[in-house]
């Protein structure tokens, strides 16, 4: 369950079950009002923050392990199914996906027209945020369960693999 407190006097406000865990964080669409979150029942979730009613409800073929991100009107998610989700929120529908060849767990990074994930299999991708075409990839040694943290001041993306490494990669256009 996802549950909104009142955070000056600790009053439930509301609260919604969802059919499986909710392991990551959640992520807040202010113009639409919305709270957004993945769970291990396989669906992306978007509650109306006021009420807690659901507005949202799209289905992936695995679990969501990670936290979403949101760029303009679109929200990107991963899932264990391998793929990479860009949702359409104004029009709350999938506008593509992204397939890897391993799950996913890392949280995706939009860095300008550019979203990058980490997959299971070891690879991270850039993908055009808009097409969802692959720009490059640039494969680790260990797969990649964490989140890509990304610097702006250097424009540099911190990526730890399961091997107990970190990569720094430079984000240059068209090129990792």
């Amino acid at each position: 369950s996802v549950y909104l407190f009142n955070a000056g006097t600790g009053e439930l406000r509301w609260k919604y079950k969802t059919n499986g865990e909710v392991k990551a964080s959640f992520v807040f669409d202010v113009k639409r009002n919305l709270l957004l979150f993945g769970s291990f029942d396989s669906h992306l979730y978007g509650l109306d923050l006021d009420s807690g009613a659901l507005r949202i409800k799209l289905k992936t073929h695995d679990i969501i392990f990670s936290t979403p991100t949101r760029s303009k009107d679109t929200l990107f998610v991963s899932s264990t199914d391998k793929n990479l989700y860009a949702i359409d929120l104004a029009e709350q529908k999938i506008n593509w996906r992204f397939a890897t060849r391993g799950r996913i767990f890392s949280s995706p990074v939009v860095v300008g027209e550019r979203v990058f994930v980490g997959s299971n299999d070891g690879c991270l991708y850039e993908i055009n945020a808009a097409s969802g075409e692959l720009v490059n990839s640039f494969q680790a040694t260990e797969r990649i369960t964490n989140a890509v943290a990304y610097n702006a001041a250097t424009g540099r993306l911190f990526m730890p693999t399961y091997a107990n490494e970190i990569y720094c990669l430079v984000a240059e256009e068209n090129r990792l």
